[in-house]
């Protein structure tokens, strides 16, 4: 069996990147697939605080830049997951810029796909005052790395990821990187004084949706709402053709639309 391992990366903070990497793991573990996590943000370690998740907290910085040493550990331990295995990397905002100098001057993706290991970078797209800032990681991403498959996350909390009145998916970035795009998400918008405050205390309590969900700290129709996205967000993972078991022949990017 082949094992896979997720690079989440935005070099913006408040994108959605820790909400992706943690609902990620939290799908795996629902599905019963094995997964190990692990968290670089050096700033905002958000999934190594969710104990249940068992992610690890790896500093991988040394003042500015990485400490190429503890990052050589991280690469390691991909290739320690259990047979078929999957690995989830919460990567910081902070240290973008340096963590895609480190993969490019190792080479590690040629590393990790030369040896069967399947790779996905996985990036956050924000709507609203962040979302230039945000397409310019996508497309950093793209350029650098332009044989790895991407997972574009549409993080509709604070408006539509639209440019110059297009959706994303028409967007000149998206057409010309259509072929690599291995699934488009989406974080649907969610009324803020109710799913987004819910999500967010959820968050902010270092809580998983399934141990919210059974919390006696959250009210009944809280613990619904959360319920409803919950559900809703495993119809999504369900349907991305990059979580199942590679076919002889690539099926098609499917564009996962929010649950009614």
């Amino acid at each position: 069996m082949v094992n896979t391992v997720h690079f989440v990366m935005q070099g913006k903070g408040g994108a959605g990147k820790s909400l992706t990497s943690s609902m990620l793991v939290q799908y795996l573990r629902h599905k019963d697939r094995p997964v190990q996590a692990f968290d670089l943000d050096p700033a905002t370690p958000t999934l190594s605080a969710i104990s249940a998740l068992g992610a690890r907290k790896i500093d991988i910085m040394a003042g500015d830049d990485i400490d190429p040493r503890r990052f050589d550990a991280v690469i390691e331990g991909i290739f320690e997951a259990a047979e078929g295995g999957h690995t989830v990397i919460d990567t910081g905002t902070s240290s973008f810029i340096a963590t895609c100098s480190y993969l490019l001057e190792n080479s590690a993706f040629e590393l990790l796909e030369g040896s069967g290991v399947r790779v996905y970078l996985h990036c956050p797209l924000c709507g609203g005052a962040a979302l230039d800032d945000t397409f310019n990681s996508l497309l950093a991403m793209a350029r650098n790395f332009p044989g790895v498959p991407l997972v574009v996350w549409l993080n509709e909390f604070f408006g539509p990821v639209a440019k110059n009145g297009k959706p994303f998916e028409e967007s000149g970035l998206c057409q010309e990187n259509a072929g690599r795009i291995a699934a488009i998400m989406r974080h649907p918008k969610v009324q803020a004084g109710t799913f987004g405050e819910d999500i967010r205390t959820m968050m902010a309590a270092n809580l998983t949706f399934v141990e919210a969900i059974g919390s006696p700290d959250f009210n009944l129709m809280a613990r619904q709402r959360l319920k409803i996205y919950w559900q809703q967000a495993i119809d999504r993972f369900d349907q991305a053709a990059f979580l199942k078991e590679p076919a002889a022949e690539p099926a098609a990017a499917p564009v996962i639309e929010a649950a009614q």
